[in-house]
């Protein structure tokens, strides 16, 4: 089937300051959910593409970076959860959610311990359940840089992790390597930053990676893509954006302004 592209049109500033990226093989599916554009705006979201082919939506979300996806989980070439789990091997920061027909207990057990899902909804949706939907990620997306930064916890076993990461900040970290670098079983590595540090692993290791990039920043003269490198991010456009989303400030400007107030004091 045919991909239904889509590009964010020309409105005023700030109209819809999230994006979010719609996967299913049912093409009706994907013709409602266009449909409701204006309901998506209205809750702070524009649909930025969708593709009823998994394996061609995987390179077009590494591409655009969305904030958000949503996304079939049975479809031929590659599940929903097939794909949440490559995005993950990418380190690529967005929320997933799953919405389906299908209610197995596996499925939805490895979405979300294995895999850091984000909600998991079954099929029909309503315009009420959307719309509660994209309020609820809006929300997750203006708080998301209000994670604490902690070097150890009450957990013996999170303080390894935690030693690990902050050690090497830029190593392509997964809950796998993780796992088995630490010596624990991958979903355990998830459960613990969730109970003791009540964040995921995904947002900890990227408020880690944002600290960094703001030192290197104030305090080295290295360009900022060798910046992006240092912190972990090998496409400096997505490091910029990201960084931008924490901090109201592109890295350029964050630099301008750290020099600025040096030379004031």
């Amino acid at each position: 089937m045919s991909a239904i592209k889509s590009k964010i049109p020309n409105g005023k500033q700030g109209e819809c300051v999230n994006t979010v990226y719609l996967v299913d093989d049912d093409k009706i599916m994907l013709d409602d959910f266009h449909l409701k554009r204006g309901l998506f705006r209205a809750c702070g979201f524009e649909i930025c593409g969708s593709e009823t082919n998994p394996v061609n939506a995987l390179e077009e979300i590494r591409a655009m970076r969305p904030d958000a996806v949503l996304s079939d989980l049975k479809m031929p070439g590659l599940s929903g959860i097939e794909l949440l789990e490559a995005l993950r091997r990418d380190n690529i920061v967005l929320y997933f959610v799953i919405i389906s027909a299908y209610n197995e207990f596996k499925d939805v057990r490895n979405f979300f311990h294995e895999y850091d899902g984000f909600d998991y909804i079954l099929k029909p949706l309503s315009n009420r359940n959307l719309s509660d939907l994209l309020t609820k990620i809006a929300a997750k997306l203006k708080g998301a840089q209000t994670v604490s930064i902690k070097k150890e916890t009450a957990s013996h076993e999170l303080n390894a992790v935690l030693k690990y990461i902050h050690e090497y900040p830029a190593v392509n970290h997964t809950l796998e390597s993780l796992g088995a670098k630490c010596s624990l079983n991958p979903n355990s590595v998830g459960n613990l930053f969730a109970k003791h540090l009540n964040t995921t692993f995904v947002a900890y290791l990227t408020t880690l990676r944002m600290e960094k990039a703001t030192e290197l920043l104030r305090d080295t003269d290295m360009t900022v893509k060798a910046v992006a490198i240092n912190c972990g991010y090998t496409d400096y456009f997505y490091f910029a954006r990201v960084f931008s989303k924490t901090y109201n400030k592109t890295p350029t400007e964050y630099r301008k302004a750290a020099i600025d107030e040096k030379q004031k004091t």
